[in-house]
């Protein structure tokens, strides 16, 4: 296995498996889709959002048109989204295979992905279904590195999220992108409002239950990784770590805050009180 200081090993580790993707392809045609699954697989603990050499790009934009959904599905994450040969026409052929292929985890984990990074390109964006939206609520766990993390949390996803009118499917967006791996910077703002204006009422008691504890969660994974974040980032520090814990903890205190003014009555109460 190469070692994090041999970077030349590393970087002809990624050409040999990507460029196993044709490959790949063909047997996942032959319904053996094993070898599609470890490549996806080995890009999601690669660490490195550039993980597809990329003389394999022009190849991944064409399964768009070539391969079995799952395929496409699959290696979604590795076609170049922000590149403008990319049209409303092949993000519609991805919608259409996310709704013809078969769950399972690591198909969720690439639809929930792509979408998010679709999401936050304006030009493209408005080709994302009702459909593929409500695989948020599949929740599986991206990769610590990957382009769904990296916009999953920009102006124009929460937009779009908060635009469904949903409430469970935009409780899973923030239980996915709230994340040890996620530091909310300049979205702290929209999150605080989301929280305050989409999850106040009294009915909403058990979803910002869940919240609280997924806030939990992320606090203490941030208070034992730190070493583990400057892999990702070597500039990340004690400072950053800080920052991300401070912003965490004070969403918790809001949802804290409505518990407090908004109690979750038994029903029999919220009668009596209505009568």
């Amino acid at each position: 296995m190469a070692r994090p200081e041999d970077p030349d090993e590393l970087c002809s580790k990624r050409k040999a498996i990507m460029t196993l993707l044709p490959y790949t392809v063909w047997q996942e045609q032959d319904g053996q889709p094993e070898m599609l699954y470890m490549l996806q697989r080995a890009a999601g603990a690669s660490m490195m959002l550039e993980f597809t050499w990329r003389h394999i790009k022009p190849f991944a934009i064409k399964l768009l048109s070539k391969a079995s959904p799952r395929a496409i599905v699959l290696a979604s994450p590795h076609i170049p989204w922000s590149s403008l040969t990319i049209t409303g026409d092949l993000v519609q052929q991805w919608v259409t295979a996310t709704s013809a292929v078969p769950y399972t985890e690591e198909v969720a984990q690439s639809v929930v992905n792509t979408l998010l990074w679709i999401a936050s390109l304006r030009r493209i964006s408005p080709h994302i279904t009702t459909d593929v939206w409500s695989w948020l609520k599949r929740r599986p766990q991206l990769p610590p590195v990957c382009w769904g993390r990296r916009f999953g949390t920009s102006p124009e996803v929460i937009k779009a999220v908060r635009g469904l009118k949903d409430i469970e499917v935009l409780k899973s967006y923030l239980l996915l992108v709230w994340s040890e791996w996620d530091i909310l910077y300049d979205v702290f703002w929209e999150m605080r409002a989301l929280i305050q204006e989409d999850f106040c009422g009294i009915g909403m008691g058990c979803h910002r239950a869940d919240l609280i504890q997924r806030l939990d969660d992320v606090l203490w994974q941030l208070d034992q990784i730190l070493e583990y974040l400057k892999q990702d980032d070597p500039g990340f520090d004690e400072h950053s770590l800080q920052s991300m814990m401070r912003q965490y903890q004070k969403l918790r205190e809001i949802l804290l805050e409505i518990n407090i003014r908004m109690p979750s009555y038994p029903i029999i109460t919220l009668s009596r009180m209505l009568i």
